[in-house]
């Protein structure tokens, strides 16, 4: 009633105002837009607090229990309804560092209703532990997706996603995607043993004979040094072929391993120039589940 009254107060002045107030030049002065403009402003803001005219505000999420933000003040967990002044607001959803927080940026009015259902984004991070948890289940198809989805995910890239994405695509049979994967885990580690051998091994089931090989030799020349001095210096010949084959019986070393693939690679027999260089990087007790430099854990 005391708004009625305070209304008409007004709206009596400024009949009274259009009619006294004239220019000097005789065009009459309009303030009655500027007034209303006045009044409407006026009674937005005072109404603004009260409760009958707040919006009703409603946030489900997936997955539930995210934190809700209204203008960086803490408001509860979703689901959550909450009553909110008319007015632009700022509005965050978010969990943890698992997961990428969502924004909304509301205008609210008064006695509206204003409902969101938000899906919250794994980040790189919350992806590579979703990936790891299902991989421990032995759940393998799942692991790869959510491993390729950290890759692609906002966050910093976790490089060994990509090593655990090709490895279970070789388990999986999957060779092209096995390649792709494992390729680019060397492209931020090129010391990675486990990974030139899982790669040696796709590109040989892919009939890449020659790219496996090469393959093959990255692993040997990270696990053993002297293998480039080895490759360069062993005599290509039948004759040193019929020694190498004789003294491997008696002699199974490393570096005659080594000598005897590198024959048969040049000589153009590379299922056997495989099969030794494979029998030379068994010389090593390696552990090739998981990507790591020599000397270095970095799984």
């Amino acid at each position: 009633m005391e708004i009625r009254n305070q209304k008409f107060i007004i709206f009596k002045t400024i009949e009274l105002i259009e009619r006294k107030i004239h220019l000097v030049i005789g065009t009459r002065i309009n303030l009655l837009l500027a007034l209303i403009l006045f009044i409407v402003a006026s009674f937005f803001v005072s109404f603004s607090n009260d409760e009958d005219l707040s919006a009703a505000l409603i946030i489900s999420s997936d997955p539930s229990a995210a934190s809700v933000y209204i203008d960086n003040v803490f408001k509860g967990n979703t689901p959550l309804r909450i009553e909110i002044p008319p007015g632009q607001h700022r509005i965050r959803i978010a969990i943890d560092e698992n997961y990428v927080p969502e924004y909304i940026t509301l205008i609210a009015f008064a006695k509206h209703r204003y409902e969101y259902n938000v899906k919250l984004n794994l980040t790189s991070k919350g992806a590579y532990k979703a990936a790891q948890y299902y991989q421990n289940l032995n759940e393998l198809e799942k692991a790869r997706d959510y491993y390729i989805l950290s890759t692609k995910s906002y966050g910093k890239v976790i490089p060994e996603a990509y090593f655990y994405a090709g490895y279970i695509d070789f388990l999986l049979k999957n060779f092209e995607s096995a390649e792709s994967n494992l390729l680019n885990y060397i492209s931020y580690n090129s010391r990675s043993v486990s990974t030139w051998y899982i790669l040696g091994e796709v590109r040989n089931t892919l009939n890449k004979k020659n790219l496996a090989i090469a393959c093959y030799k990255e692993c040997l020349k990270i696990l053993y040094p002297k293998t480039q001095d080895i490759l360069n210096s062993t005599k290509i010949s039948q004759d040193e072929l019929e020694r190498l084959k004789k003294d491997i019986i008696k002699y199974p070393t490393l570096e005659n391993y080594i000598r005897l693939a590198r024959i048969y690679e040049q000589k153009g027999d590379y299922d056997n120039s495989i099969y030794y260089y494979r029998k030379a990087i068994f010389f090593f007790d390696l552990d090739l589940n998981k990507p790591y430099k020599v000397g270095e854990d970095n799984g």
